[in-house]
């Protein structure tokens, strides 16, 4: 008989690592865009992505990141799979990154997805 618990348990821990591993490459992106001259206190739209098993999994949390102000589109990937994108005017200072790929995260994880990152353009200033 499997252990429930412990299986639970591995994929919290998971879940986490896979988070700090998005908050850290928050840092990383800070210091590139800092390099190239990115006025990273100007708000610009910022897309975050994630991908899920199911269809209806992705239009929920689809809608519980509209009810936090994000614009969000849902694609049918496959037969059954859905590719979610979440867009947000937002600066990308390392905070406001931070805050959002939290957020983002966490809706995304609760409705069983796989957060994969944001991306924004460059604001030259």
């Amino acid at each position: 008989m499997r252990n429930v618990h412990s299986s639970a348990k591995r994929s919290t821990i998971a879940r986490v690592a896979d988070l700090q591993t998005h908050l850290t490459c928050n840092v990383e992106q800070y210091s590139q865009r800092i390099k190239m001259r990115d006025d990273v206190d100007a708000a610009r739209e910022v897309e975050h992505f994630a991908n899920f098993r199911r269809l209806k999994d992705a239009r929920a949390a689809g809608a519980a990141l509209e009810k936090l102000g994000y614009t969000v589109t849902v694609t049918r990937r496959l037969l059954t799979r859905g590719t979610l994108r979440a867009l947000r005017q937002a600066t990308v200072d390392v905070e406001t990154a931070d805050r959002m790929v939290e957020e983002v995260f966490a809706v995304v994880a609760a409705h069983q997805g796989d957060y994969d990152g944001w991306s924004a353009p460059l604001v030259q200033g």
